[in-house]
């Protein structure tokens, strides 16, 4: 019944195509994905920030359309303007339903794609130690802190779990190897100032 359909509709056979050809790309693009080809960033969703500026006349929805559209999810799109569109014609609606409901499918592929793919790289992590949480950290001298910012000692403090170094400058007394210390100012990148804990 089905091939018999498929030989005698043209507009079946559309939709069989499309549904077959943009689901073997999804498939292949999300293999791609598992080992770590093609990913997040690479010049597609990811990269695509809601508040990058569009166009000069202050309109920021006027090119998200734009935004939406990709290879990812054009080929989305294709895979389920066909399933849609098979659905609806196997289903017993006439071509104008079954177009409409191909239609609906496909653009509701393109923007959940897109949204899950945007969510995705939102959850990228930023690895990269921030200076803002630096201060109130604790650690411990391993070089001595000469007194009243005389001279640098070496510190080890601990953030975002990961042990890192600085040079150490303090106000008050010298401060020996092993004294655990908090941190209460930043005085440089590399250099900050602190006081026994």
């Amino acid at each position: 019944m089905f091939f018999s359909e498929f030989i005698n509709s043209p507009l079946m056979g559309i939709y069989f195509i499309c549904a077959v050809f943009g689901g073997t790309l999804l498939f292949l693009q999300l293999i791609l994905m598992l080992f770590g080809i093609g990913g997040i960033g690479d010049g597609d969703i990811g990269d695509v920030d809601a508040g990058d500026a569009d166009i000069s006349d202050g309109n920021s929805h006027t090119m998200d359309i734009f935004k939406i559209l990709s290879l990812r999810t054009i080929i989305a799109g294709i895979a389920f303007f066909g399933l849609g569109g098979l659905a609806g014609l196997t289903g017993g609606t006439s071509k104008f339903v079954s177009v409409i409901l191909a239609g609906v499918s496909g653009s509701i592929a393109i923007y959940t794609v897109y949204y899950l793919y945007l969510k995705i790289a939102n959850l990228k992590y930023d690895g990269s130690i921030s200076n803002e949480t630096l201060v109130g950290s604790v650690g411990n001298v391993y070089i001595k802190i000469p007194a009243a910012e005389t001279g640098c000692g070496k510190v080890l403090i601990n953030q975002q779990n990961r042990t890192m170094e600085y040079e150490a400058i303090t106000a008050g007394n010298e401060i020996k190897t092993g004294v655990p210390i908090v941190v209460v100012r930043i005085v440089s990148s590399t250099t900050v100032e602190v006081k026994p804990n």
